[in-house]
């Protein structure tokens, strides 16, 4: 099996080719995320088909595009409900129509913690174990757990995922998301060094 994978972070979107669990090319571009997602989905698609190339692997011959996107996600409809301050226009989106005229391959999408904690349990740290969660840190702050052998997401998708929109301090600064003190604004990537200065 071999699927494509794109991860949207707040800094960089990071691509890859994996051929029966493993990466077999990767690469990164910059995420652009203040602009509109319209605009990079092509940088996207022009990334992946020259890691197919540079794999040697006939983008044809590709079973499907994962994609792993920081916020609250409709896998049903593979539609992005907010956008949290990052690519203010993806909730507009389909991207399952885009893959399929782009790219003409189907397109699995679920939030980015989530993804990094089903790979952990199926491929790394996590594997064998029933019950794990992962912390993940970068431009912003995800979270994620598995329970009793399931990959928790709750009635809306929202179950577990919200770690770094939790209130951490009360009259805090104002985040993009609406509420104030949020963990993002205090110990993501995105603020490290402003905290520090």
């Amino acid at each position: 099996m071999i699927s494509l994978a794109a991860d949207f972070g707040g800094t960089r979107i990071k691509l890859g080719v994996v051929r029966d669990g493993v990466v077999v090319a990767q690469s990164a571009i910059p995420a652009e995320s203040g602009r509109h997602l319209t605009k990079r989905l092509e940088a996207v698609a022009a990334g992946l088909e020259k890691l197919c190339e540079q794999a040697g692997i006939e983008l044809s011959g590709c079973d499907g595009i994962g994609v792993s996107y920081p916020s609250i996600i409709d896998r049903r409809n593979a539609r992005i409900l907010d956008h949290f301050g990052k690519f203010g226009d993806a909730s507009a989106i389909d991207l399952r129509s885009w893959a399929e005229q782009r790219l003409h391959l189907p397109l699995a999408i679920d939030n980015d913690a989530r993804m990094a904690l089903m790979g952990e349990w199926r491929y790394g740290a996590g594997r064998g174990c029933d019950n794990c969660a992962i912390i993940t840190l970068g431009t912003g702050i995800g979270v994620s757990a598995v329970i009793e052998g399931r990959v928790l997401r709750g009635v809306h998708g929202q179950a577990g995922i919200l770690g770094g929109h939790i209130t951490l301090q009360a009259g805090g600064g104002a985040c993009v998301c609406g509420n104030v003190g949020c963990a993002e604004l205090l110990a993501s990537t995105s603020v490290i060094a402003r905290l520090a200065r």
